[in-house]
């Protein structure tokens, strides 16, 4: 480097410091696109090697002689930073029971075999709704373990649906220690993280984590009796995504909204919430090609036949029909969820976090990954008995984590110098 940053210069009032540049952000854009060749195309792998290869030059010239530095004028004396005073005093010392004493937090965890119980127990009860779901359609109780194995068996997208109805010592035995694995890894991390998850308000764990989940499923048990095809055209991951965005944007304006009455609060809170929920439903219809009009219509379908029109086109009486029966579900349910809310029993957090939002989140990271990964697998998948099945888990796990027995973590610090053993001092655990 010609000189190091802050130097000041002589013979004139200023610093060297380094010259801003944008080197190191074209070089990091050129790396991107060239990892992202080996997966898009030789197109993404020469734009990747041409921009790489300039912020490469661009860098090496600020490194040369004389290059890749200014000089930043000082500013006024009066505005200098002035020589610090030393004042004498002390430092108080905080002791236990002073505010701010315990740096560690939470004061209380779960122990490892905590998250192993929940993890097996919730392992026992979550294949109940798959094993009715397999015995309902007439794929058996073997289709989703068989499917499970898939995860790490390859060739599996290839067989056919009655291979897969058939029982696979090999795929029964692969199945079963994926399922246990996955089981007890994710009840350890509910016995790790449930103690640290912020608390949810009992407004917020009710409207916009269950009710979403209730009406989600009603919706679906509905669709499957009343409208078949509107039943099998709709994305379910994707429509329970939106029932969470309308629950919380909803929840949100009826808690938030003090001023106004309960009423008022629920249509204003569903009009909101009512417009922010079609968001992953045309997000969803435009990234599969399906067009922007696609959900509208199937929205529609719950009103009008749908066997003898174009799904993907628009029609005007189904854009009106569905607007209509959108926002007057959206302002009823809001409506309903604001004279309610205040008279239901609190939902404990760690359940609310466990047993419905960490299965949600779990649910849509696996729908995407399989949709990169193995698309045909991700096509046979019946996805709401596997939502509810990921719910089940979590209610058992966080159900059994919570009931069981905690260790208090030891502060940071001794305590009082000289003093006798109290529960702030390191080392005090109980449980």
């Amino acid at each position: 480097m010609a000189g190091e940053p802050h130097e000041k210069t002589p013979g004139h009032d200023s610093v060297e410091m380094p010259e801003p540049t944008v080197a190191p952000l074209v070089l990091s854009v050129g790396m991107a696109m060239l990892a992202a060749g080996m997966i898009a195309g030789p197109a993404f792998l020469l734009v990747g090697v041409v921009v790489l290869l300039f912020g490469l030059g661009l860098w090496i010239r600020n490194l040369l002689p004389g290059k890749g530095h200014i000089h930043e004028a000082l500013a006024e004396p009066a505005k200098r930073p002035q020589p610090i005073r030393p004042v004498v005093g002390k430092v108080q010392e905080l002791r236990p029971g002073m505010p701010g004493y315990r740096v560690r937090l939470p004061e209380k965890v779960h122990p490892i075999s905590a998250g192993i119980k929940g993890g097996l127990a919730a392992a026992l009860v979550m294949p109940i709704p798959v094993l009715i779901y397999g015995v309902f359609s007439g794929h058996g109780i073997w289709y989703a373990g068989n499917l499970l194995s898939g995860m790490v068996l390859p060739g599996l997208e290839k067989l056919s649906v009655e291979e897969l109805e058939a029982f696979n010592f090999g795929f029964f035995i692969t199945g079963l220690i994926i399922h246990v694995v996955i089981s007890v890894v994710f009840g350890m991390i509910y016995g790790v993280l449930l103690p640290t998850l912020p608390a949810i308000p009992q407004a917020m764990a009710w409207g916009a984590v269950l009710a979403p989940v209730v009406w989600g499923g009603a919706t679906y048990v509905l669709t499957a009796m009343v409208n078949p095809t509107v039943h099998q055209g709709v994305s379910w991951p994707w429509f329970f995504l939106t029932q969470f965005i309308y629950g919380i944007a909803m929840t949100l304006v009826v808690v938030e909204a003090t001023g106004l009455s309960p009423i008022v609060r629920g249509i204003v809170g569903g009009l909101l919430g009512g417009v922010l929920m079609p968001i992953p439903a045309v997000l969803w219809s435009l990234g599969t090609g399906t067009g922007f009009f696609y959900p509208v219509n199937l929205l529609a379908g719950f009103l009008l036949p749908v066997a003898d029109r174009d799904l993907t086109a628009f029609h005007a009486d189904w854009f009106a029909v569905a607007t209509v029966l959108h926002l007057g579900v959206s302002v009823a349910f809001g409506v309903a969820c604001a004279l309610l809310l205040p008279k239901l029993r609190p939902i404990p957090s760690a359940l609310a976090w466990g047993g419905i939002l960490m299965p949600m989140l779990w649910t849509e990271t696996s729908y995407s990954l399989m949709g990169v990964l193995n698309p045909v697998l991700q096509q046979r998948v019946d996805w709401p008995s596997f939502i509810l099945a990921q719910f089940v888990f979590g209610v058992v796990a966080a159900v059994v984590v919570m009931r069981s027995e905690q260790i208090e973590v030891p502060p940071a610090g001794t305590g009082a110098p000289g003093g006798p053993p109290d529960k702030g001092q390191a080392g005090w655990v109980t449980g």
